[in-house]
């Protein structure tokens, strides 16, 4: 059975900020990136260019890095590309950030619940924590073999 939706009203005023901040982020981002951004320096081997005999002349190109299913790959991100990759990179990172925060939070009232001996309803209302209780099983004999 699928669960009705939660009341923003019984959240705290910052977990309301950060879901408010996340959801804008979703709806206005144009893509997000999981990786990281990695630039390499690299030499393109003709003798007569300036990477040659210049350490710091060496061409430089942006590359996206990801672990995707337990190995690493790195993808080349042309020039023209760049700032998009960058913004979604971005983008990813905030909505990370924004995910993490929620949790902190939901450790806390999940915390605070457990040591007020009561939970909540989804509807808001208190109600008792579960007592314990023993329950006895009888065990037939085993027949020696």
């Amino acid at each position: 059975m699928p669960r009705q939706p939660i009341s923003p009203s019984i959240l705290p005023a910052a977990e309301r900020q950060c879901r408010s901040r996340l959801h804008q982020l979703l709806n206005q981002a144009e893509g997000f990136l999981h990786g990281s951004l990695i630039v390499m320096a690299r030499r393109c081997g003709k003798p007569t260019c300036r990477c040659a005999t210049d350490d710091n002349a060496r061409h430089q190109s942006l590359y996206l890095g990801q672990t995707l299913e337990g190995k690493s790959t790195m993808i080349y991100i042309p020039a023209r590309l760049e700032s998009t990759v960058r913004q979604w990179h971005d983008n990813f990172q905030q909505a990370e950030q924004l995910i993490e925060q929620l949790s902190q939070q939901g450790r806390a009232r999940l915390s605070q619940a457990k040591s007020t001996k009561s939970g909540t309803t989804k509807s808001g209302t208190t109600k008792s924590a579960p007592t314990s209780r023993k329950t006895s099983t009888t065990q037939t004999p085993r027949k020696p073999s």
